[in-house]
């Protein structure tokens, strides 16, 4: 389309995004195959071997950046003429390199270094992290061997990498200590080790065009709040920064959409914004979604927000495990965006039934609706302040939130959700209410109770007593009520 729309061009590149990846994933799985069957060869080329791995490496530097590492790139060349098969050593440096990006965590540090010594090419590769254990180094080059079921991959690169090595006739080692994991490949580049399988005619090759990296994703920038939005807030955590986009699109015309890559993070965001809802994956690094649930649903600050988790694990047990940690809802992926606005349009209309139930009793008591064991907690706070500190003129919204522990704007997300109104609407609704209680229950004087219940001004109370109630204040206490 000649006019296409900013959404509709952002659809498609992830589309495009996912299939070059399945498309990157089944060409790993013939590779090996062909590895295995013996039908894979060489093809063996004379070639500047430093500089096209150097390339190889700097195309790296933007998703370093992204993960603010640390990147060294170390290299001799070298005058030795080196024969080599271009594209085994570039899935190899491209594997390699990519899984250090992967399992480095931010600010770490990666350090590639590339020589030629002796006929023969070395490669070395290493990064900062978690130190493996000796069964996990033992087991790294499987097939489908992942350290860390959290992080996104299938366990074919390593493999593959081992397998297109013993091809080119090297040898593959790797090593982890407190610091550093490394990976060293070596590999003979002399004319000699390949004389049986040197193409007849190579001076018609042509350099190749270096176009090995998938276009980076473009994710949108973390929303800054600075002030409390109108809309309701959404909170995305999820690992994968194509569905964080994806839900993001589903969503943000009606949202205002805060985002997370791991557990913690989205933990930190939820209780620094308390959000009115959350999507959450599962599987996810540092702290998955359960632990994610567990965390919020205990704590007062955030125990009422709705949570759906996502995961691509189905069965019966993974969604009880999931509901039991007090997930509001559970989705499979992949899912259809249809349902899942349905799923969460109706979290917000439970908590919107929630709201007008709090707000019209008297008593903050959670009876016959369903609360949390925090949301409850919270609630007998609420009454104790209440019947023994909302009556003081002087107590107001700092007061309230160095009562209950919690910034203004927590306090003020809370009440909010809880009670759809500010904090300030709040405290002069309960002095309304305690002030009805008094006039049916004793025989103060009218232009009293106000200042009672911490009014400092009689005609005020009486314009708000009659706009909540409908009746002035005499005419409330006159009036027969069940």
């Amino acid at each position: 389309k000649k006019e296409l729309s900013k959404k509709d061009r952002s659809s498609l590149e992830l589309i495009q995004r996912n299939s070059d990846r399945l498309l990157a994933l089944v060409n790993q799985l013939l590779d090996i195959s062909k590895v295995e069957a013996g039908k894979s060869q060489l093809r063996i080329s004379k070639n500047e071997i430093i500089p096209f791995t150097e390339a190889l490496i700097k195309s790296f530097k933007f998703l370093a950046q992204q993960k603010q590492l640390k990147f060294k790139i170390i290299s001799t060349d070298t005058s030795e003429d080196t024969w080599f098969d271009k594209d085994i050593v570039e899935k190899i440096v491209v594997n390699l390199l990519s899984n250090a990006v992967k399992y480095t965590p931010e600010n770490g540090e990666i350090v590639c270094e590339a020589f030629v010594q002796n006929n023969q090419f070395y490669f070395e590769i290493k990064n900062t992290g978690v130190q493996l254990t000796s069964v996990e180094i033992e087991k790294i080059f499987d097939r489908f061997y992942q350290i860390d079921e959290h992080k996104q991959g299938t366990g074919i690169g390593l493999s593959l990498v081992k397998e297109i090595v013993s091809l080119h006739k090297g040898m593959i080692t790797a090593e982890s200590t407190k610091k550093w994991t490394t990976f060293k490949v070596v590999l003979p580049i002399a004319k000699s080790e390949y004389k049986d399988v040197i193409e007849e005619e190579l001076s018609k090759n042509k350099k190749e065009e270096l176009n090995i990296l998938p276009k980076e994703t473009v994710v949108k920038n973390e929303t800054t709040i600075d002030e409390i939005s109108n809309e309701p807030i959404l909170l995305i955590v999820e690992d994968n920064a194509d569905v964080r986009a994806y839900v993001d699109a589903i969503f943000n015309s009606n949202y205002t959409i805060i985002q997370a890559e791991n557990g913690q993070k989205g933990i930190e965001q939820a209780i620094k914004y308390i959000p009115d809802i959350i999507i959450s994956d599962i599987m996810m690094p540092v702290k998955d979604g359960i632990e994610l649930c567990n965390t919020l649903k205990n704590d007062e600050r955030t125990s009422h927000i709705p949570i759906v988790l996502l995961t691509a694990k189905v069965g019966d047990e993974n969604e009880i495990k999931g509901v039991k940690t007090g997930a509001d809802d559970y989705i499979t992926k992949p899912f259809n965006d249809e349902l899942l606005k349905l799923k969460i349009d109706r979290l917000i209309a439970v908590r919107k039934k929630l709201q007008e139930r709090y707000s019209q009793e008297i008593i903050l008591t959670p009876t016959d609706v369903h609360v949390n064991s925090a949301d409850e907690l919270f609630l007998k706070r609420l009454q104790s302040i209440s019947e023994n500190d909302i009556t003081e003129t002087s107590f107001g919204v700092e007061e309230f939130s160095k009562i209950v522990g919690m910034s203004r704007m927590q306090l003020h997300r809370k009440i909010k959700a809880m009670f759809g109104m500010t904090t300030s609407e709040f405290i002069r609704l309960q002095r309304l209410k305690l002030a009805a209680k008094l006039l049916k229950q004793s025989d103060v004087n009218v232009s009293q109770v106000g200042y009672a219940v911490g009014f400092n001004s009689a005609s005020y109370f009486s314009t708000c007593f009659k706009k909540e109630f409908g009746v002035s204040p005499t005419q409330y206490a006159s009036t027969p009520h069940k």
